[in-house]
Formats: C-alpha cells, structure tokens, sequence
C-alpha cells in the first residue's frame, strides 16, 4: 500500500482538483437556470464546495511540503500555493458577488501554477540530482 502512494503523483492530483474546483465555479452561475430543470442541483450545494475546497487544501499541503522538504527546498510553490488558497477563500466567503468569479478563478490559476512549478522543481531537484538519486 505504501509503494502506491509513493507512485501517486499529488501535484496531478492536486491539478485535477484544482481544475474541477474552478471549472465548478466558473460554469456553475452561468448553469444555475438550468441545473433544476436536468435535476441535478446537487452541483449548488454548499457541502460539495467545502468538500472541493478541503480536496485542495489537503492535496496542496501534503504534496508541495513533500516536495520542499524532501527534494528542493524552493518556497516560492508553498508561497503561491498559500496566496492561490486565501484568493479562493476570499473569493467564496468574503467578497462581493461582482468579484467572486475573479477572485475564486485567480486563486485556482495559482494553485495550479503551485503544482506545475512544484512538479517541475521535483524532477529537476538539484538536491537529488548532486547526490546521485533520482527524484
């Protein structure tokens, strides 16, 4: 079991959620006419935001601290992350309605940056890479 989660590549993981979280909310206002009438209101339910919030959450912090702690030790993934994460909180929770697309589509382009940069800092570790181990 601890061979496949070392295979299971979070940075792809935490992209996929980031893209299914901002697709959601990108297209979710522009469906919510039609939603109810294909029955499928269950897309505006508030639980499957925090889940979808909690999924990054998670997936960011477990994958670029692994990544920085153990292969290259460069912050500026963790630091987008973190900024990527308060835009997506803000956007949700505290602005006003005119901004929310903005702020929420901001924050999700920032996490995945975090990701690809992290992925990319990981198989270029030069820490790995002067010792002789393959990331």
């Amino acid at each position: 079991m601890s061979d496949r989660l070392r295979k299971l590549n979070l940075d792809v993981l935490g992209i996929g959620a980031s893209l299914i979280c901002a697709l959601h909310c990108a297209v979710l206002p522009l469906m919510m006419t039609v939603l109810p009438l294909l029955g499928l209101e269950m897309f505006s339910n508030e639980k499957l935001e925090y889940a979808l919030l909690s999924c990054t959450f998670l997936v960011g912090c477990i994958s670029l601290f692994r990544g920085y702690r153990y292969h290259h030790h460069t912050a500026k993934p963790l630091l987008l992350f973190a900024l990527g994460f308060v835009l997506l909180l803000t956007g949700h929770f505290l602005a006003p309605e005119n901004l929310e697309a903005l702020l929420i589509s901001a924050g999700a382009i920032l996490v995945i940056i975090a990701h690809v940069w992290n992925l990319r800092e990981c198989r270029h570790c030069r820490i790995c890479n002067k010792d002789g181990i393959a990331p």
